[in-house]
């Protein structure tokens, strides 16, 4: 597996990337400290924002730390018909980041919030160990909707996995019980002995995740540290094979903190992907990159 950067280019006015989805020609980018969701073409021109928000919170600023709502996942998924954008809060911190933002593209982009505590609870059982959860990645297939948790520090990054369709009935209040997700915990590769964690997801095709995972040199789950570097794989959902590829300089990696990724297209096995990135702090950029399996 090689991966390649063809062109990067700079987000002006996105602070701290997160999530990045490619629908209709349109690129769909969220920040974790941002109250929009910003609409791009595929240049990485800004075209609209959305705002996520109620009005009186609304700011062109990042949202501190202590009250952002820490959105760090994104995907479509297609139900009863309908193409629809879920936004998912990392669930670090009880209420404030268990929120989930429903966007509908073709309905003038509407906006709709739901509660995602008694999920996330689920989701922090004792089977699957995770003391804070961290979700920072989504995809969806036809059937089956996935959450990425970032392990880095415990180890334990997991794939959690749902039905598309019990998922979508929880969440629209047809059903009252929270999903039961099964789970893998996967194994990621490193840094100078630093384990990578997840940080962004999409689906390379139906039973396929491609996946981003950076590195940074912290102590913590949830906190920042000095950026090292970044991985893109796959990870196969039926045989459960996981193969990745650091984004290098030359022979060492380059130290670039990839938040998110999505497929752009794809002849045979090379596949032409866009990525977002967080500096913490500094500006967010737009990669293209090629990675070939």
């Amino acid at each position: 597996m090689q991966l390649k950067l063809l062109s990067r280019k700079v987000l002006n006015g996105i602070p701290s990337a997160s999530g990045i989805e490619l629908y209709k020609d349109k690129l769909y980018i969220i920040g974790d400290d941002a109250c929009w969701l910003f609409i791009l073409d595929k240049s990485g021109n800004l075209l609209e924002k959305i705002p996520l928000l109620k009005k009186k919170k609304l700011s062109n600023k990042p949202i501190s730390k202590k009250h952002k709502p820490d959105l760090e996942a994104m995907t479509f998924v297609k139900y009863k018909g309908e193409n629809i954008l879920l936004i998912f809060g990392s669930g670090s911190k009880p209420e404030k980041r268990e929120k989930l933002f429903m966007v509908y593209p073709d309905r003038k982009h509407k906006v709709e919030k739901y509660s995602l505590a008694d999920l996330y609870v689920e989701l922090v059982g004792k089977k699957k160990k995770v003391s804070t959860l961290n979700i920072e990645a989504a995809a969806a297939n036809n059937s089956s909707v996935y959450l990425l948790h970032r392990g880095n520090i415990s180890k334990k990054n997991i794939v959690f996995n749902f039905s598309l369709k019990e998922f979508a009935a929880y969440i629209l209040k047809e059903k009252k019980k929270a999903p039961v997700s099964g789970f893998r915990v996967c194994r990621l590769p490193h840094i100078n002995s630093i384990p990578a964690g997840f940080s962004g997801a999409s689906m390379l095709d139906e039973n396929r995740i491609l996946f981003s995972a950076s590195v940074e040199n912290t102590e913590d789950e949830i906190d920042d540290g000095e950026i090292l570097g970044s991985f893109i794989g796959i990870h196969n959902t039926e045989t459960k094979e996981l193969h990745s590829t650091s984004l290098k300089k030359g022979p060492k990696p380059l130290p670039l903190k990839i938040e998110s990724v999505c497929l752009l297209h794809s002849h045979g096995d090379k596949h032409t992907l866009l990525a977002v990135t967080d500096s913490d702090g500094g500006d967010s950029e737009l990669l293209e990159l090629e990675l070939t399996e």
